[in-house]
């Protein structure tokens, strides 16, 4: 009788412990979607980036997807999930193999097993917490946009090994912000997110392109950076009263679900009048081809404002100060000093304003400094090289760190 081997695949060693663990445990039901041998990727893969939280949060990921895309192959990437909503939509966007790690124990499992050298990360779920226990890899956080939100720093950062941060505004948000943080494990690396090579909106000959970009009005009034209640009707009339422009409308993805009435109240005008105009109105697309087609920003303390600045930091910037206290604005979001603010004192200026920063840009030189602190330096283009460099680094650091733990305990 012929003797059946066993195969020597480590991929597919992996695939048979997951696929008869989950039975053994019989609490795992996999998403009518879930394809099993999506699991074998997890072998091979250096680097797992763990997104744990629902659809409702999937842009946090979704910026990073293009860029998880373009991994070198020696950190070559899995995305590791905990939501079945999420893995199908995720699915939808990326051809990234998707592992999703339904119960804690398969994820527990699946972390022994795949031998992972980092992990990162790019929120501060609850559920990161999970993972971080896991002490074979090099954990990172590299959060999922730049601005200066005080969202944007969390005592969280304290659990990762490395927290990588697009510049020196950055590491000040956090030293001075965050008590006893290790400002070595600080890392910057730019914003890999914005170095894909979008084309940039298709452009209106003999226009130049205003572009209004609010944020949303946060989870409080402590994280509420939005202008849209306060000067979002205005703005939209100011910039559709200008002559050889046309106005782009892109507001955050959660302006579409806002509870606030004023909100909802300035969404809809803002809609109504582009209609009419008629203007544009992008509420799906990609907000950084828009950014590169745009001559002027108008935006509010959010990522959106800084990623203009990096892509180009040419471009005039107008930003909004819901607070009218220009000293606290200047200090929370140094960027600040390089924009014309719309504030309650300024409001019903902003067309004069936007026409005089048409024809002359007076704040150039100061956005040129500007930027630098923010990007340290790095300029778009640079920031995925930086960014890969910057996680081999980490995890050749840690593995370092790591014999040298063992061979201390095998001394002992």
């Amino acid at each position: 009788m012929a003797v059946r081997q066993r195969s020597r695949n480590p991929a597919s060693r992996l695939f048979r412990i997951l696929w008869r663990k989950a039975r053994t445990l019989k609490r795992l039901v996999f998403p009518p979607t879930y394809d099993p041998f999506t699991a074998e990727s997890a072998a091979g893969a250096q680097v797992a980036y763990f997104f744990a939280d629902t659809p409702s949060r999937i842009y946090q990921i979704a910026q990073w997807l293009p860029v998880i895309e373009k991994s070198p192959a020696n950190l070559s990437a899995v995305i590791i999930t905990r939501s079945a909503a999420s893995t199908e939509e995720l699915r939808k966007l990326t051809n990234i193999p998707i592992i999703h790690a339904h119960t804690f124990d398969l994820l527990m499992s699946l972390l022994e097993l795949s031998k992972f050298k980092a992990i990162i990360y790019v929120n501060n779920s609850y559920q990161n917490f999970q993972t971080l226990s896991y002490q074979q890899a090099v954990h990172i956080h590299v959060n999922h946009g730049e601005s200066d939100k005080i969202s944007m720093v969390s005592n969280q950062a304290k659990a990762y090994d490395r927290v990588f941060v697009a510049g020196p505004a950055a590491r000040d948000r956090y030293l001075t912000a965050v008590a006893w943080i290790d400002q070595n494990k600080l890392i910057t690396v730019g914003r890999p997110q914005l170095d894909l090579g979008q084309t940039p909106i298709a452009a209106e000959p003999k226009l130049k392109t205003i572009t209004y970009a609010p944020t949303w009005e946060g989870e409080d009034e402590g994280n509420n950076y939005t202008s849209m209640d306060l000067y979002g009707k205005k703005i939209i009339d100011a910039a559709l009263n200008q002559s050889d422009c046309r106005t782009i409308y892109k507001p955050h993805p959660r302006i579409l679900t806002s509870k606030d009435p004023e909100v909802v109240a300035a969404h809809k005008y803002i809609v109504s009048r582009l209609n009419k105009a008629p203007h544009q109105v992008l509420i799906e697309g990609d907000v950084i081809e828009v950014l590169l087609g745009t001559d002027l920003l108008i935006s509010d303390i959010s990522s959106v404002t800084l990623d203009y600045l990096y892509l180009k930091p040419e471009g005039a910037i107008f930003l909004s100060d819901r607070r009218t206290d220009f000293a606290v604005l200047e200090s929370e979001s140094p960027v600040a000093s390089a924009a014309t603010i719309i504030d309650e004192k300024s409001v019903d200026e902003i067309s004069a304003q936007l026409k005089k920063a048409l024809e002359k840009d007076d704040l150039a030189a100061k956005r040129a400094e500007v930027c630098r602190y923010y990007f340290g330096g790095i300029v778009a283009g640079e920031s995925s090289k930086t960014y890969f460099a910057a996680i081999l680094k980490s995890i050749n650091e840690h593995e370092v760190a790591v014999s040298e733990l063992t061979r201390t305990r095998r001394s002992i």
